[in-house]
Parts: C-alpha cells; sequence; structure tokens
C-alpha cells in the first residue's frame, strides 16, 4: 500500500512539477551576467568559446547547445580579459581583469593560479597569450610571464623591464614585440638573463604572429608587414587598422569593424565586408568562421566568393542573460523584475537608456533603437521605472538628464521634458538645460498617482496624477540637493525621500493629508542631522531607505544604519534615531555600533522581516529582524558574489530569491526567506518533491503564513520534525529529532498559524 501511494504521490507532483521546475535550492547562486557584446572568438573543436560582456560561453556545434561559465561555477573569478585554447593540451588559458588566471581543462575541470595575481609589482597588466607546445606565453608590462599547461603552473618569467605587446616563437627564437622595438632570444640560452635578449629592430608592433614560417607583425594603424627574420627588415601585405590578428591553421586573420582581411597563404589574401553587422572579432575553425558580434552575439559565417561578403549561417547565438551588466536599479512587480541600467556618478552619466525584465526565467528588454530620432534627445541613464497599477502594460521611466519616459507594453510613447510638462532643468540658465533634466525615484501612492523626484530646481516634487494632471511641490527648506534618489511611501501614506549628496543630502518627510493641491495643511521635515538615542547629533549622509514589517524606517548612511522606531513621531521636536548597539560581550560592558564606518547604499527587507544591506565596499550583509545578528556575510571572497559593490537589491516575493546588482553585474541568492500568506491556503508545496536519495540539501515547504508553526509527522501519526517558518518558507534537512536520515516514506507537513488553526500544508514523498 505504501508503494502504491509513493506512486501516486509522484504522478502528482509530476503534473505540477512544470510550475516549480526552477525554483532554486535554499544557498544556492546563480548569475545574470549578459554575453551579449561578443568581443572574441576561440574555436576549439566542436566547442567555440566567446567572450561577451567579459563573460564566458560555449557554443557546441555538434549539438547547438550553450553553455555559460561563471565565477564558482565552474571558474575561480569575473571580468575576463584574455582567453586562448591549447589543442594538444585541451585547455583554455583564461585571464582576468584583477590578473587572476585559471586553467579550464577538457571544458570542465577548472585550475586556478592565483600567483601572478598575488604578485607585489606595481603593474600586471596582460597584453596577449602565445601558445608553444606545453607552453603559454604571457605578454605584460614588464616582460613574459610562462605557464606551463602540461604542470598547470607558471614556471618563469623574463623580466625585460620593458612593456610587451605580443610574442611569438619559431623553432630557435622567441619574438618580443615591446614600446621600445623588437627583441628576440635564442631558445637554449637562458632567457632568465635580460643580457641573452636582443633589440634587433626599434619597429614597435602591436601584434605578432607566426603563419607558414613567417613572422607577421602589425604597426599600429599602418598595416600587416612580412618581417625578414635574417635582417628583420620589413615588406607591407596590407596597409588599414586591424583591432586583432592571429593565426588559425592554414589562414591568417585580421579584423576591423565590419570589414576583415584573410589570408589563405603569403601572396594571397582577400578582403570581405559586412554592412549587416559589425565584427569586433573573427576566427576560423573546420571552414567556418567566427564573428564575434557587437550586437548579435556570436554568429557563424561563410565566405561568399562572387561579391567577397560574408553570409551568415548561424546568428545570435547569445545565452539568455540582460542586455548590458548595468543593475543599477532592481524592482520586482509581481513575479517580474525590472532593471534599468543608470546611475549618479560622472562615470554612468552617460550609459545608454537600458530598461530590461526578467520573469519566468527569460531575461527581455523595452525599446532602445529609435528613441532619439524621435525626441531628439539622447535616450541614456534610467535610473528608475515604476509600473501603473491600473495597468501592468503601462510605465513610466525616469532619467538623470532628459525628463520622464513613458513606454506602453515595452515600445516607447512619450518623453516629458521642459517643453511639454512643468519637469525642471538643474541648470536653468545654462545653453544646455534640456540636458539636465534629472528626474528620479518615481513611486505611486495609494491613489494611482505617479510621484517623481526632480533633482535641484524650485519644485523638488512633481506628480502626475491619475487624470494626467501635473501638480508641482516646493518645499524651501530642502534648498537644492542635487542627488534625490530613493522614495517610497509608508504603511501612513507618507512620502519618504532620500537626498544623496555629502553636503547637502538628508532625509525628506511629508504627510499630505490626502490634499495634492493644498500645501497649508502639510505635514514636512527635511532632515540634515539626526539626534540618537543617547542625543548625541549625527552628521550622516543619507544613502538609501526602507520601511520594514513593523513598520520601522530603516535608513542607510555613510556610517552604519539609522532606524526610525516610531516614524509617527518625525514632525515632533523631540524625534530621535536608533543606532543600534551590538555588545563585544568580552566582559567589558561596552557595545558597538551597527556596522559603523560602513557606506550602505541600499536595504531590503525579506519575508521574515530581516535585513538586507547592500553595501559599497563590503558586500552583502543579512541582518536578524532586530538587527542584532549577523546572519551572512557574503563577499567576493567568500562566495560568489560578484563584487564587494552593491548598487542595489530586491527579492522574489514568491520565490524569496534575492537578485543583488554589483558594479560587475547581476546576481541571485536562493534565501530560506519568502513573503508570507495572509491565511494558511491550499497553495502551500514543498521542493524537491519526491525527494531522490542522491539529493543532499535542505527539503523547502513554501507558501505559508509568517511564523508559521510546523510540524511533520509520519503516516501514523509520530512527530518527526518540527520548527518555525522563516517568512512564509519552511525548511527540513529530511532528519528526524534524533538527528538521523529519514527513511522512504510520506511524510506529511502540518502548519498552525498565529491563531493555532491547523491543516496539512502538504505532503512529501522520500525515496531512500
Amino acid at each position: 500500500m505504501i508503494k502504491k501511494a509513493i506512486f501516486t504521490l509522484i504522478y502528482i507532483f509530476a503534473t505540477i512539477g512544470t510550475i516549480f521546475a526552477q525554483q532554486q535550492a535554499i544557498g544556492n547562486w546563480r548569475s545574470h551576467l549578459s554575453y551579449h557584446n561578443v568581443t572574441y572568438t576561440e574555436p576549439a573543436g566542436e566547442i567555440i568559446y566567446a567572450l561577451g560582456n567579459n563573460g564566458l560561453f560555449s557554443y557546441n556545434t555538434d549539438d547547438t547547445s550553450i553553455q555559460c561559465y561563471e565565477k564558482a561555477n565552474p571558474l575561480t573569478d569575473t571580468e575576463i580579459t584574455h582567453i586562448a585554447y591549447s589543442k594538444e593540451y585541451k585547455t583554455l588559458i583564461i585571464i582576468y581583469s584583477d590578473k587572476n588566471i585559471d586553467l579550464l581543462v577538457n571544458n570542465r575541470d577548472v585550475y586556478n593560479l592565483p600567483d601572478y595575481m598575488n604578485k607585489d609589482i606595481q603593474s600586471k597588466d596582460i597584453y596577449h597569450i602565445h601558445l608553444a607546445k606545453e607552453y603559454a606565453y604571457l605578454s605584460t608590462s614588464f616582460g613574459l610571464v610562462i605557464l606551463n599547461l602540461k604542470k598547470k603552473e607558471i614556471s618563469n618569467a623574463y623580466i625585460l623591464n620593458k612593456k610587451v605587446n605580443a610574442c611569438s616563437l619559431d623553432d630557435n627564437k622567441i619574438y618580443a614585440a615591446t614600446n621600445e622595438g623588437l627583441f628576440t632570444g635564442v631558445l637554449t640560452d637562458n632567457l632568465l638573463d635580460i643580457n641573452n635578449w636582443k633589440k634587433v629592430s626599434d619597429i614597435s608592433y602591436t601584434y605578432l604572429s607566426m603563419y607558414n614560417d613567417n613572422l607577421i607583425g602589425y604597426i599600429n594603424s599602418q598595416g600587416i608587414y612580412l618581417i625578414n627574420k635574417q635582417d628583420y627588415s620589413y615588406s607591407q601585405l596590407t596597409g588599414g587598422y586591424y583591432n586583432s590578428m592571429k593565426t588559425y591553421a592554414d589562414k591568417l586573420i585580421a579584423t576591423n569593424n565590419n570589414s576583415a582581411v584573410i589570408f589563405n597563404d603569403i601572396n594571397n589574401k582577400n578582403y570581405f565586408s559586412s554592412n549587416e553587422f559589425e565584427i569586433a572579432h573573427l576566427s576560423y575553425n573546420n571552414g567556418v568562421y567566427w564573428a564575434g558580434g557587437y550586437k548579435d552575439g556570436l554568429i557563424g559565417l561563410k565566405i561568399n566568393e562572387s561579391d567577397k561578403t560574408f553570409e551568415k549561417i548561424m546568428s545570435n547565438i547569445i545565452p539568455n542573460s540582460p542586455i548590458r551588466n548595468l543593475p543599477y536599479f532592481i524592482k520586482f512587480e509581481g513575479e517580474r523584475m525590472f532593471v534599468t541600467g543608470g546611475g549618479l556618478t560622472k562615470q554612468i552619466l552617460n550609459n545608454k537608456g537600458t530598461i530590461m525584465t526578467f520573469e519566468n526565467n527569460t531575461w527581455d528588454y523595452f525599446q532602445e533603437d529609435g528613441i532619439t530620432e524621435l525626441t531628439g534627445a539622447r535616450y541614456r541613464n534610467i535610473t528608475s521605472i515604476a509600473e501603473d497599477p491600473r495597468d501592468s502594460k503601462h510605465h513610466f521611466a525616469s532619467s538623470i538628464g532628459e525628463g520622464l519616459y513613458e513606454f506602453y507594453d515595452k515600445k516607447f510613447k512619450k518623453l516629458y521634458r521642459l517643453d511639454n510638462s512643468p519637469l525642471e532643468s538643474a541648470l536653468p540658465n545654462d545653453p544646455y538645460r534640456a540636458e539636465y533634466v534629472w528626474v528620479n525615484g518615481l513611486v505611486y501612492d495609494n491613489n494611482q498617482n505617479l510621484w517623481m523626484l526632480n533633482c535641484t530646481p524650485y519644485h523638488q516634487i512633481h506628480i502626475l496624477d491619475k487624470n494626467n494632471k501635473w501638480i508641482s511641490l516646493h518645499y524651501s527648506e530642502i534648498g537644492n540637493p542635487p542627488n534625490f534618489e530613493h522614495a517610497l511611501f509608508d504603511r501612513r501614506g507618507w512620502l519618504w525621500a532620500a537626498a544623496t549628496y555629502e553636503d547637502r543630502g538628508g532625509l525628506f518627510c511629508l504627510n499630505h493629508k490626502g490634499t495634492l493641491e493644498d500645501a497649508l495643511d502639510d505635514q514636512h521635515k527635511f532632515m540634515t542631522k539626526f539626534t540618537n538615542q543617547d542625543g548625541i547629533i549625527l552628521n550622516y549622509s543619507i544613502y538609501c531607505i526602507a520601511e520594514d514589517k513593523d513598520g520601522a524606517i530603516w535608513i542607510g548612511t555613510n556610517q552604519g544604519p539609522l532606524v526610525i522606531t516610531n516614524p509617527s513621531k518625525v514632525f515632533d521636536d523631540d524625534f530621535y534615531c536608533t543606532q543600534i548597539k551590538i555588545p563585544r560581550n568580552d566582559g567589558t560592558n561596552l557595545a558597538d555600533f551597527l556596522l559603523a564606518n560602513t557606506l550602505i547604499k541600499t536595504i531590503v527587507i525579506d519575508g521574515a522581516n530581516r535585513k538586507w544591506i547592500g553595501t559599497e565596499y563590503e558586500g552583502v550583509y543579512l541582518l536578524s529582524e532586530d538587527g542584532m545578528e549577523t546572519i551572512h556575510h557574503f563577499t567576493a571572497e567568500n562566495s560568489p558574489l560578484l563584487s564587494n559593490n552593491i548598487s542595489s537589491i530586491d527579492i522574489h516575493p514568491r520565490t524569496g530569491e534575492v537578485f543583488i546588482g554589483t558594479s560587475k553585474g547581476l546576481i541571485s541568492y536562493q534565501s530560506d526567506a519568502t513573503e508570507g500568506g495572509e491565511q494558511l491556503s491550499e497553495d502551500a508545496y514543498a521542493y524537491p518533491n519526491p525527494v531522490k536519495s542522491d539529493y543532499t540539501g535542505v527539503i523547502t515547504v513554501t507558501g505559508l503564513v509568517r511564523d508559521t508553526n510546523v510540524k511533520i509527522t509520519n503516516t501514523s501519526g509520530k512527530l518527526i520534525y518540527s520548527g518555525t517558518s522563516v517568512g512564509g518558507q519552511f525548511t527540513w534537512n529530511g532528519r528526524n529529532l534524533q538527528g538521523n536520515k529519514v527513511s522512504s516514506g510520506i511524510y506529511f507537513v502540518l502548519a498552525a498559524d498565529k491563531d493555532g488553526k491547523q491543516g496539512i500544508a502538504t505532503k512529501i514523498v522520500i525515496i531512500r
């Protein structure tokens, strides 16, 4: 009977498996990096490796599968600058921007060589990789570093005390193209001794390559040259500018944007071009040319001999991914996540307008092409987005620079700016004032009115009400803080807005009392300084705000968090904030302020009322509900986190997956907390289910009420395990109260809410 029940439940779970197939296991990480801008391709037999936005993926020409290679899965780092493949040793050499080195062997095993990264050298830049037998020669800012691919180690370094652009070898010599000219060394000599290197030419070559036993060099902006290996004279093979040059089998290929020159032998070259796409890099393998497209991903090409053009045979080979690694702002609207790619720093003020969506594990993006032509304004620096509560296809997006964009069904509809709205310029007297309409912090109130922050002008707040009428608000105490960034409405309907600037920033609170156009009855306050619970005045810079599930307002500053535990008293004279003190527990009776001296960029509240803290330099903290306990501290050093510089965080409300925007791209972590429902329902489910013998993670029950009391029993009603949900989610390690693994069978999940109402939330099948 038990077997029959098990098979019955297996059938039931199989029928709903498609709904929850993408649910991540607790503690899992996954990267969401962009691969659209392919800048380099590297054939490796049936596998073609490609660098897209400094991330690595591969395309299998046999089965057309695509594989992404990410930090910790299986790589050790992120932001790749160079790759090269050794066919003899089936090894892909991977160089990272921080000069870390990985060897990917057999497309599976990774060997990390961190020694070069860890060397105390002033400049360690790597410019080129050359392969010869079991060695990979790295051209660096000071000489050559040699990797032994057979032993998987750094074997030597030739210190030339000059920048080496590229190198190449023949049977007898090594050639080093430096910024001071061409140097050679005899391979049988002791090349560790700089005196055994000989300068043979004053010409500074950018690239070198051996082609059919000929030494070929490229001189920047001049062309490709045949170098005489006897007297080092040179003769031009072709003129022009090229951004890459490399030998592939019997071909020498150089590329330049949408054109290429291909040598079939030293005296036989052909020029090819394309008006359809730009070519960042071109390689060759088994009759197919593999192009890196700036917009079109990986492209397979063949040559049309009649008109000397490329013909696409495979195109748009791109992993499902964001179009850019620009996760400045993240926001969930139901099951759909929005990501915008703007920002407030000078380095990214001109970022191309970017609005991306992620839903059902699929990336999409809003219209970009044609907007500039329609508006006459650069489409750039999108900083926030708001979804119309009346229509999920209707969105507004803010721009630091151009004003307010309106979209419908992801298509551009209208740009609101100086000439057609009350929006104002930060530089009203500047000839280019139309380029300084700084809008940010879009948020809808409960009455379906759209609020926005207009940085630096007279009217700091504008409202586009539900009837498309504009309302402009001015508050003299605010002045003109340049970076009004974040805004939210709390449970009382009060507006909170953070102005992020060191000497003119602060926190603004507004109770408009339901009368948008009548400011006479408004309560408002702009706080540039704060008083803590000990009466100490704090002059901190404000970076973000969040309201927790108890109604407290959490403030992220450059000196850690502040908490407004009773925000209804914010307008009172005796109002103060709380700085959380963490006891040292060392017998001194002393305590330290929570995350003191830490710059907090973002705060998000999860389903268990815990606080996810994103910092500028220290990664991500997960704090307990009251902030007294650090549950996790994720950094780039101790986790797959891409960078310690965090710009944004938001959480999928149903799954609890935490999406983290970093300076190097987007990554997510499957947390153990979800938003709890209002009451126990039949929507609760467990995953994985059934639990098979090879599964080693925790079993998760989700869809519960916050702080649900959970009991696990067998079919006889015997208590196996018990605990309390974290938010709307509960985890079980598959063991009984004695710590032993439970046997195969059916297990009931009994849940009771805070009122004691109890029922069977779901069932779990375990197969050992």
